[in-house]
């Protein structure tokens, strides 16, 4: 599975010292490095290489990793869903798009 930031980095970010929650985290690494992969779209050769690896020295990478923990940390804050009316489906939050947007290459079906 894809996953932008380590479990570590996620719990260094959302200021974390136990282990209790390990799982629970793993699936918010996950799922948001999925909404971040998503949203940029057209611009998966800039961050994954042929072999399916995440570029290492790829120069967006931060950025891509910040959004990412930025949304880890909203799904931690917002368990239940109580923000999702102030969105639109597929939209991320603001202070995510605002690291990644000028990655997106929208794709038409």
């Amino acid at each position: 599975m894809l996953e932008f930031v380590t479990l570590e980095e996620a719990k260094a970010h959302l200021r974390v010292d136990t282990d209790a929650g390990d799982d629970d985290l793993q699936l918010k690494i996950y799922s948001a490095s999925a909404a971040v992969f998503d949203f940029i779209q057209g611009s998966r050769e800039k961050l994954i290489g042929d072999d399916g690896k995440i570029i290492t020295d790829s120069p967006e990478l931060q950025r891509v990793k910040q959004a990412t923990l930025i949304l880890i940390g909203i799904l931690d804050r917002v368990r239940g869903g109580e923000e999702e009316s102030q969105l639109k489906p597929g939209e991320l939050p603001y202070s995510v798009t605002s690291l990644i947007y000028s990655l997106r290459k929208p794709t038409v079906v």
